[in-house]
């Protein structure tokens, strides 16, 4: 058992395996449709599957493989970082607007890479809130409100 708990590809393909399960499972309550009447389970379906089949290939890679891939250490800093970023946007767009949750976002993502500089990372948060507002807003007219 400890040599499986060791072998990257294979706990990848297990996790790929899982999560695409589950997908696959929960849309299986909905309905799927046909490839031309598409329901709302269908694309879950079609995703979770998708995400299951390599989790699958994975894992037959690593068990023909024979010779497990270690797992590096855990970096946690960049998956707080953008995790914490995806949160940021899903609280606080309803309230602030879409200029100053893409702002808030980018600074927020930044925190993932201790090679970013603060300068960059602004002027990146400022570019893509303006990208924001121009696609969003301005060419597919969705509607979001710009500022608070």
């Amino acid at each position: 058992m400890s040599g499986i708990l060791k072998d990257r590809d294979l706990l990848s393909g297990l996790l790929f395996l899982a999560i695409g399960g589950g997908f696959a499972i929960g849309a299986l309550d909905l309905s799927i449709g046909t490839a031309r009447r598409m329901g709302p389970g269908y694309f879950p379906l079609m995703i979770g599957g998708l995400l299951a089949l390599i989790g699958l290939a994975l894992m037959v890679k690593s068990i023909i493989r024979r010779r497990p891939v270690p797992i590096e250490r855990l970096y946690l800093r960049p998956v707080t970082g953008l995790t914490l970023s995806i949160c940021t946007f899903a609280f606080v767009i309803e309230e602030a607007g879409l200029v100053l949750t893409c702002i808030a976002t980018v600074v927020v993502a930044g925190i993932a890479s201790s090679e970013t500089k603060w300068t960059e990372n602004g002027l990146i948060a400022i570019g893509m809130a303006a990208f924001a507002v121009v696609v969003f807003k301005l060419l597919l007219g969705l509607p979001f409100r710009i500022w608070w």
